[in-house]
């Protein structure tokens, strides 16, 4: 726990905190166009706010992963610390979701009225990127001196698997802790799950209406040896049951994790054109899995051999290559789950802010970004003490991605001053 004289300081930076400021931030980045790789407008301007509030920036040229003909850019702001104190990175990504039918205002115009403020990527993540610059430029505002550098780090491609928190980190940009400015209602989210994609292709003999018994005996048609694998995995988006296929231990602020859901199917006919490349003989099955801390691309792996295996077994036709990850999945929705304790230092300070800045005790815990993951991930699983924390909730729509996504003025700002407060309980 903070001193009482930090504690005084936490809550004294947020008064710096403008209401007006942060709508006008928010608005202005909502009316950047900013899709994943096309975030080059955005991040100029970001970097010349930062440089107007006193901040060190560089600009980071980042290359498609899958594409090297592709370039985007990310600007990286450093607020130089006196030295001797913990670095904190704030993380957050520019470039929305998918823009979804249906809007029945201007995506772009950042409309506000009635305390929200709609717009793409309102909470996804421009909110969480206007409520970090604030909460810095009122750390600044205050006059107060930190010891540990404080780094704004506003990426590009979240949405492509993270592929700018992964170049910011293997460019050596990097902090003692990370707060992902990722959509979580405000809550303190030191728990998330994980992310894996798996490949299952299965192959059989062609086989004609016309055979023998022996070579019956050999073949399992690929789209049944499909519905089998579907069959002993369990329905999508259920629970995966403790005790049966799958090894791990539940997790209590992960309730219904881990879980799956079965993506796509594929299988060819030599009638037809091929799409896929693969022979009429095959089929190939992808899914993806939802993990808890403990488990592992290799624990996963261990369990996911010994299903099939047991599949095999009671079918001796059964031909299976597993791909784990699938291919093409590695560098972006293959992820660790994440966990920070709830008595480390970053909690701690962020809870302490969130209390200041909302008048109320701080949610801690995975409920805010349930079964959501973030670049928090990949960031603690470089081995930097990460949180997921930010405005703006889901839970308010039907369904997600969708049109219409709104953020409320009031959590843009508890969110600001609950940063400005955490920078200096983090880094004073």
């Amino acid at each position: 726990m903070k001193n009482l004289s930090t504690m005084a300081e936490m809550s004294a930076v947020q008064s710096y905190v403008d209401d007006g400021r942060v709508l006008e931030v928010e608005q202005a980045l909502i009316r950047i166009p900013s899709s994943t790789f096309k975030e080059h407008q955005i991040a100029d301007y970001l970097a010349e706010r930062m440089r107007g509030i006193g901040l060190e920036v560089s600009m980071m040229d980042v290359v498609h992963p899958s594409d090297p003909r592709s370039f985007s850019r990310q600007p990286v702001g450093i607020l130089r610390g006196t030295g001797g104190g913990p670095s904190l990175m704030l993380n957050g990504h520019m470039d929305p979701g998918v823009e979804m039918s249906g809007w029945t205002v201007d995506p772009y115009g950042a409309k506000f009225e009635d305390g929200w403020v709609w717009g793409m990527g309102a909470h996804d993540d421009k909110g969480g990127i206007a409520a970090a610059f604030c909460g810095l430029e009122a750390v600044i505002q205050s006059g107060k001196r930190l010891r540990g550098d404080v780094l704004l780090c506003p990426v590009i491609a979240h949405k492509l698997g993270g592929a700018g928190t992964r170049a910011l980190l293997r460019g050596g940009v990097s902090a003692d802790y990370c707060i992902n400015m990722e959509h979580s209602n405000n809550t303190i989210a030191n728990v998330c799950v994980g992310v894996v994609m798996v490949g299952i292709r299965v192959q059989a003999p062609e086989l004609f209406f016309r055979y023998s018994p022996e070579a019956k005996a050999q073949y399992w048609n690929p789209i049944e040896q499909i519905c089998e694998i579907i069959r002993r995995i369990g329905p999508s988006l259920d629970p995966i049951p403790e005790g049966s296929w799958m090894t791990f231990e539940p997790h209590p602020e992960l309730p219904g994790f881990p879980t799956h859901t079965f993506d796509t199917v594929h299988k060819e006919h030599y009638y037809h054109r091929n799409h896929t490349g693969m022979s009429s003989r095959e089929a190939e099955l992808q899914l993806q899995f939802r993990t808890v801390p403990g488990q592992s691309l290799q624990s996963l792996e261990v369990d996911l051999t010994r299903l099939l295996e047991g599949i095999r077994r009671d079918h001796p036709a059964f031909n299976y290559q597993l791909t784990l990850p699938a291919a093409g999945t590695a560098q972006g929705w293959c992820q660790d789950p994440m966990e920070c304790p709830t008595d480390h230092p970053l909690v701690q300070a962020l809870a302490c802010g969130q209390r200041f800045a909302s008048h109320a005790e701080p949610v801690v815990g995975g409920w805010g970004r349930l079964g959501n993951v973030g670049d928090g991930n990949i960031i603690a699983a470089a081995g930097i003490p990460s949180v997921q924390y930010g405005p703006g909730d889901i839970r308010i729509y039907r369904e997600w991605p969708t049109a219409d996504e709104r953020v409320l003025l009031s959590d843009l700002v508890i969110a600001a001053k609950a940063i400005a407060a955490a920078i200096v309980g983090v880094c004073a």
